[in-house]
């Protein structure tokens, strides 16, 4: 590979410092091997390898092309050809990207095992009742806690009215579903899918094209009207407190019905360069907005 090479060490030091100073920020995966082969030292260095942490901790490193597939969704170093320094540079700094976007913790993994609300609630002598999905209760439901599956939100608001009733219990969950599964079943149709990916794509593009007025785009009649019943249900929960009681509501995560179905299509292999680079910019923009949630707490007087 190096038959023929006449560039000596000396010459690419000199070719680095053209480009690199004291102030650059260097972005790049393990690049402690880079830069002892080159024998130069820099301080300002993010190093993708050391911002996600192995699983096994230190010394150990994640490859970049694991970091890839599991973050970014895309396959790299797979041409049998070595690897392609300007893929692993652009890889590097779209994965140090998401670490600024979304904080330091992003990525790794949890120190430890919390333990479940409900069980400390029973450790403290307190009674619960946990109003969910049949899944959702066997997977969480834990301690005294009376577990109560349902298949509705309508069955969910009745139960949760009863429950808050009563003098034993002390604490209520429940959630109301029917949001969530509306999202997962508009991402299941394909026709549905495609005309909001085209839609998304068309926003992300007039967006770029004029910065001066946000692009906004029309709520579905069908979510809506879920959107309608669910603050409804809300109502009359709230209508059913006995008086002093707390009532916490959290909208938890955005649409990631859609998410799910753009990293399948990009761990696909037959969309092109163009293709690809939309889809990535449009999961950028799904995933900053399925992050953001809001909580409202209230005391009913």
């Amino acid at each position: 590979m190096l038959n023929g090479v006449t560039t000596s060490l000396k010459d690419i030091q000199e070719e680095f410092l053209k480009l690199v100073f004291k102030e650059t920020i260097l972005i790049g995966h393990s690049l402690e091997n880079d830069l002892l082969a080159l024998k130069i030292s820099h301080d300002l260095v993010i190093d993708t390898a050391i911002l996600y942490k192995h699983p096994r901790g230190h010394p150990y490193k994640t490859a970049l092309r694991v970091l890839a597939r599991r973050f970014l969704c895309k396959e790299i170093q797979d041409s049998g050809n070595g690897h392609d320094s300007v893929e692993d540079a652009r890889t590097a700094m779209e994965l140090a990207l998401l670490k600024f976007r979304n904080g330091p913790d992003f990525g790794s993994p949890q120190p430890f095992a919390k333990k479940k609300l409900l069980t400390l609630l029973s450790e403290h002598g307190k009674t619960s009742s946990f109003i969910d999905d049949v899944s959702i209760v066997k997977r969480h439901a834990s301690g005294t806690c009376h577990a109560l599956p349902v298949s509705s939100d309508e069955a969910a608001l009745s139960k949760a009215v009863k429950e808050v009733k009563s003098d034993k219990v002390h604490f209520v969950w429940m959630q109301f579903s029917e949001i969530s599964s509306h999202l997962k079943k508009q991402a299941d149709d394909e026709e549905k899918f495609n005309s909001r990916l085209a839609e998304l794509i068309s926003m992300h593009t007039c967006q770029n094209k004029s910065s001066s007025r946000k692009v906004r785009c029309s709520l579905p009649s069908g979510l809506k009207e879920i959107l309608t019943q669910t603050n409804s249900r809300i109502h009359k929960l709230y209508s059913s407190l006995p008086m002093n009681t707390m009532l916490i509501i959290f909208t938890g995560q955005g649409d990631t019905a859609i998410i799910h179905r753009l990293r399948k299509m990009l761990s696909e292999q037959t969309k092109t360069i163009e293709c690809r680079e939309k889809l990535l910019k449009v999961l950028e923009e799904q995933q900053s907005q399925a992050e953001v949630g809001l909580c409202f707490v209230g005391i009913k007087h």
